[in-house]
């Protein structure tokens, strides 16, 4: 029994044993991630891009699959105006989380605008608003798009909209007031702009705008 007895604790200690090393390996590697993570937060905050990305490329190997990682290093590369790997590092958070993230796809956008490919931003923002109908930023942008080329049956679709949800917003006001006048509709354009004035007393394009419809 005596023998049996020393057998068991030899067997439990081992287990415990193991337990630990496998719990500090985990450990290890968790914190790996959260302390290059914090540090690129903090090089970045210190306006040190350059490091703030080594930081995360250093560990990338170990985390290709990571989300956040991706994320952070599509809008570092934006932030450094290299667009191509920022459009690499966002393309691959899109795909890790297969296609359902509004705000990897909103961050696609900015390296491409970044390079002038318009319809590649038109075509990100179809794709949010497949997720999500009245997103507002992808309603808004749209729709200013579309009021800049001119277009502005299309733009009223996408700023009507980005307006019912958001009446008191100055962009949607602003924008909306511009593309109803151009449109012909002065009276509901002069109180987008009188909105416009209301939240922002001295702006020049809604005093402009309200010149205009008087």
């Amino acid at each position: 029994m005596k023998k049996k007895a020393v057998y068991l604790l030899s067997i439990i200690g081992i287990f415990f044993v193991v337990l630990a090393l496998t719990s500090t390996v985990f450990s290890e590697k968790q914190d790996n991630r959260i302390t290059a993570f914090n540090n690129s937060i903090s090089y970045a905050e210190k306006n040190n891009l350059d490091k703030a990305i080594t930081e995360l490329t250093n560990i990338y190997s170990q985390y290709a699959g990571d989300y956040l990682i991706n994320l952070r290093l599509g809008y570092l590369y934006y932030l450094t105006k290299k667009y191509d790997e920022s459009i690499k590092y966002y393309t691959k958070a899109i795909e890790v989380r297969d296609g359902n993230t509004i705000e990897a796809y909103l961050g696609l956008t900015l390296p491409f605008a970044g390079k002038e490919k318009w319809e590649e931003v038109v075509k990100i923002y179809h794709k949010i608003l497949a997720l999500d109908e009245n997103n507002y930023t992808a309603n808004l942008r749209l729709g200013q798009i579309f009021l800049n080329r001119k277009d502005y049956t299309n733009a009223d679709k996408y700023l009507a909209r980005v307006f019912k949800a958001y009446p008191s917003d100055y962009e949607a006001n602003l924008s909306y007031g511009w593309n109803l006048f151009y449109l012909g509709r002065k009276s509901e354009a002069k109180e987008r702009f009188v909105y416009v004035l209301m939240l922002s007393k001295n702006d020049a394009s809604a005093t402009e705008g309200l010149k205009l419809v008087n």
